[in-house]
This record gives structure tokens, C-alpha cells and sequence, in this order.
């Protein structure tokens, strides 16, 4: 016995076919909308340059400290030790930076 037919033709079977479509189409809700990530603040932002440079001071500390010997008189330690210096002289710099703060918080 054969299956009884839905449509009388391939064309009102495709037409069929495009309307569930767009019925489904509207009936999805739409994707949620992302979120702009918002940016730290000015403040948090200086703190976190502070903080980044106190991190690469100490890094290149470290890198001075755990040279070995034949090194410790180069021109490599001379240039971490003026890296140091100069990093250690900038992030003073930064801390001691005051931002204003703005819309009437004075």
C-alpha cells in the first residue's frame, strides 16, 4: 500500500517547506547581544602599570642575582642594573602620580 501524498507537486512541497522556515525563524528568540567588557578605571589602570613594573624590577633582579660569576662583571649586569634603576626610578614616578577625580568627588 502506498503512502498517501501530502502534496500534489514538488513545488507546493518546497513552498510548504520555505513557510516552516520562516515560522521558525520568527518564533526563535533572538541571540542575546554581548556585553561590552567594561575598562578599569584610571586609577586601577596607573596601579596596574605600577604593579607591572614593580613585577618586571623584580624579574630582572632576579636575572642579576642568578648570574654566573664570569658574568658578574659585564656589560650584561651592567645594563640589568641600569634597567633596575631606571624601572625602579619610573615606578616611584607612577606611585606618586595623583589623578583627579572627577564629576565633583574632589
Amino acid at each position: 500500500m502506498a503512502r498517501e501524498r501530502i502534496y500534489s507537486s514538488s513545488a507546493e512541497r518546497q513552498k510548504a517547506y520555505r513557510e516552516r522556515l520562516t515560522l521558525n525563524r520568527e518564533s526563535a528568540p533572538a541571540p542575546p547581544v554581548p556585553k561590552k567588557s567594561r575598562q578599569p578605571s584610571r586609577p586601577k589602570r596607573l596601579a596596574a602599570v605600577e604593579r607591572e613594573l614593580r613585577t618586571l624590577t623584580t624579574e630582572l633582579q632576579s636575572w642579576l642575582d642568578h648570574l654566573p660569576e664570569f658574568l658578574e662583571d659585564s656589560d650584561l649586569a651592567e645594563l640589568l642594573s641600569q634597567a633596575i634603576e631606571q624601572l625602579t626610578d619610573v615606578a616611584d614616578l607612577v606611585a606618586d602620580i595623583t589623578l583627579p577625580r572627577g564629576f565633583g568627588r574632589d
